[in-house]
């Protein structure tokens, strides 16, 4: 895939002019062709800075259309799942990908995922080190914080149910008439087709890594059971 860098060089300037004005202490380079964003990001919540973390930020190459990977540098969250990082390779879990995607309408500028996952991430963060509870609430980490937010989009978090709903919007199947997932009895067009009607703008490679992850759990869910 052609970088964005390459497509529209100008488009990088447009990102450092962006973070000179939003985010002085943070900078862009580039690294292999890639574009990461390095520096101390301020945690500012209810008007005051209330911490900083160094951060770095990966870039995709079809940036600002998918999510970057973001670590924090200086070794101040630790490596567990408990804090939402991904164990494997450090990276920071901003969030259940779908919710994401729904919520930033899939523009991932570096403002707009700055501004919100990465704010209210770090914010959480902030409250677990002060030995308080998340603010906004907590998904639980991967393919369980999938199903809660299936859960609460869509009246159910059966993992079973949530596969063929994500195999149905898929392969574009889910229709007005069908029985709602949700187990009201109602179909879709008179109960979650709002809901529903969202989750058909996430991209089909999104839903089918929720789909995957979701039934790898069912799989260690049933081996732990036999």
């Amino acid at each position: 895939m052609t970088s964005w860098i390459e497509r529209d060089p100008a488009a990088l300037q447009q990102l450092e002019a962006t973070l000179r004005q939003d985010y002085p202490t943070m900078h862009a380079i580039v690294v292999d062709g890639a574009v990461r964003v390095r520096g101390t990001y301020p945690v500012v919540h209810e008007a005051r800075e209330i911490a900083r973390y160094s951060l770095c930020m990966k870039l995709p190459a079809d940036y600002p259309y998918s999510l970057p990977v973001v670590w924090e540098t200086a070794d101040r969250i630790p490596r567990v799942e408990d804090r939402h990082v991904n164990v494997a390779n450090g990276s920071l879990c901003l969030g259940v990908p779908a919710a994401l995607w729904i919520a930033l309408g899939g523009n991932f500028a570096i403002d707009r995922v700055l501004d919100i996952p990465v704010r209210n991430f770090l914010i959480g963060n902030c409250m677990i080190e002060a030995g308080e509870d998340w603010p906004h609430g907590e998904w639980a980490h991967g393919a369980k914080g999938m199903l809660q937010f299936f859960g609460e989009t869509i009246g159910t978090d059966d993992p079973r149910t949530v596969v063929r709903l994500i195999d149905g919007l898929i392969n574009e199947k889910v229709r007005g008439h069908w029985p709602c997932p949700c187990g009201s009895g109602a179909i879709v067009r008179k109960c979650h087709a709002e809901a529903i009607q969202k989750l058909r703008t996430v991209p089909t490679e999104v839903l089918a890594h929720s789909g995957v992850l979701i039934l790898n759990l069912m799989k260690r869910t049933a081996a732990r059971n036999v």
